[in-house]
This record gives C-alpha cells, structure tokens and sequence, in this order.
C-alpha cells in the first residue's frame, strides 16, 4: 500500500497492518512498524478512544469494534450494489420489470430505493383459496402455510406445487407476473423475486417462456447466497434494511 501525505496516518495504517495479522503486544508491534514504543503507544491509546483497537484478556492489541463495523457496512453496501445490478441484468434479459419482495408480519414489502420500504401489501389471514391470489402472494401463502400446518386439502395441493416448482405465475394489476421463490440455506422462503409484463402481454395464452423462467430461478439462487450475506453483516441500529433498488431503473 502506497503511503499517504498524512504521517502520522500512514504511522496509524502501519499499526492495523500489523494487527491485521493477528493479536499483537506492544513490542511486537514496534518492533514490525519500526515506530518508537512512545509513538506506538500514544497512538494505540488514540486508536483504543476511537474503538479502532482493543486489549484482548491477554493484554495484546486487536481490531477494534469500530473496524468491525465498518467492515460489515463495506460488505452490506457491496452486496446491495450487487443485488441491484442483478435485479438490473434480469430485467435487461426478461424485459420484465423486476422486484424483491419480502415479508414483514403480515405486510408485503416491496423493498425500494435508499433504504425506504416503498409500499407495503397486507396479506391478511382470511382463508380464501390460493388460487384467487396474486402470484407474489400465492408463493408467500406456500412457505407461510407449510410452517404455521394451516391448509385445506386443495390450497395442500396448490401450495406443495409451488413449493416442489419453486415459482408460479398469473396475473396481478401490473400484468403478467411471475414470481419466483429466494430461499435460504434451511429451505425457508427469504423472498420473492417477480417480473411483470404490461397488462396488454396478458392474453389468457400469454405467459413466460422457459428461458425466462430458467433466468429467474438461477438469478433467484445468486440473490438467496447475497440475501445471505446481507444478513449476516446487517448492522443493528432499530431499523430494518431494505434494499436500495429503484422500481423506475431497475
């Protein structure tokens, strides 16, 4: 790594490289920075302030909690940049448009642009069949049926369907949809991936083709390993993520 103009920053990266490495005792870290012990030290103390570093039980230096986070943010944010440009090439191919949606309680969420939940959809718990529901929310009442044991013989059927194909489509007010089920390691459904053609494309006979759908289930896949990574590096601050995807560009 190149150093920079800033001494006394290029003394504070010398110190994280090292323990870059590993927990590391003040003299091991002098002795691979080629800092004075003074400097070392009065540096660490700054850094310990600001949450860069911290003593472990054994009195050595590591990473701090700070870097940790930022850390994870680096990866939240690298991994929305991802899930966008996914959402984008699907779209490019289908000429669908494309949405994640995934659920909060009873509530649909058709995750949106700068973090904010653009709209929200009750799915309600009347009994009606799963047949009358839209396609994003007949994948939904699939996985939500299976782990609550509430099914009447027909929806049994139609939802066992849906979970063994892992997508249906049919038509909602945007149109043609299809929507494609995002699960995760378990099985469990982590959300819902849909395309929808304009109205005028949904002829009784109209529905998606096979490299379409085969598009969908593989992006499906790479989105449930990102939707993944999105979890396990998600920061919490009492509010919930959703994905930086704007509907209009996507």
């Amino acid at each position: 790594m190149l150093p920079s103009s800033v001494g006394v920053l290029n003394k504070i990266s010398a110190i994280l490289s090292v323990l870059e490495k590993g927990p590391a005792c003040l003299p091991a870290v002098v002795s691979e920075t080629g800092l004075t012990r003074p400097t070392v030290r009065r540096l660490v103390l700054a850094m310990q302030e600001l949450g860069l570093v911290e003593a472990d039980q054994q009195g050595k230096y590591i990473i701090g909690p700070r870097l940790t986070r930022l850390a994870m943010a680096a990866q939240h944010a690298i991994t929305d940049r991802d899930l966008r440009r996914e959402l984008s090439a699907l779209r490019a191919t289908a000429g669908a448009s494309v949405r994640l949606h995934q659920r909060y309680g009873d509530q649909r969420i058709c995750v949106a642009e700068a973090l904010r939940l653009k709209s929200a959809t009750g799915e309600g718990n009347s009994a009606r069949a799963i047949a009358n529901a839209d396609p994003v929310s007949r994948v939904f009442l699939a996985w939500r049926r299976l782990s609550r044991g509430h099914e009447t013989r027909d929806d049994a059927l139609a939802c066992s369907r849906i979970r063994h194909r892992g997508w249906v489509q049919g038509a909602d007010e945007d149109g043609l949809v299809l929507a494609v089920a995002v699960c995760g390691r378990e099985g469990e459904l982590a959300a819902v991936l849909s395309l929808s053609s304009p109205s005028r494309q949904t002829r009784r006979e109209a529905s998606y083709g096979r490299e379409v759908i085969k598009g969908a289930m593989e992006a499906a896949a790479r989105i449930s390993s990102r939707l993944s990574i999105k979890e396990a590096t998600a920061l919490v601050d009492g509010r919930d993520h959703g994905l930086r995807v704007r509907s209009a560009s996507v």
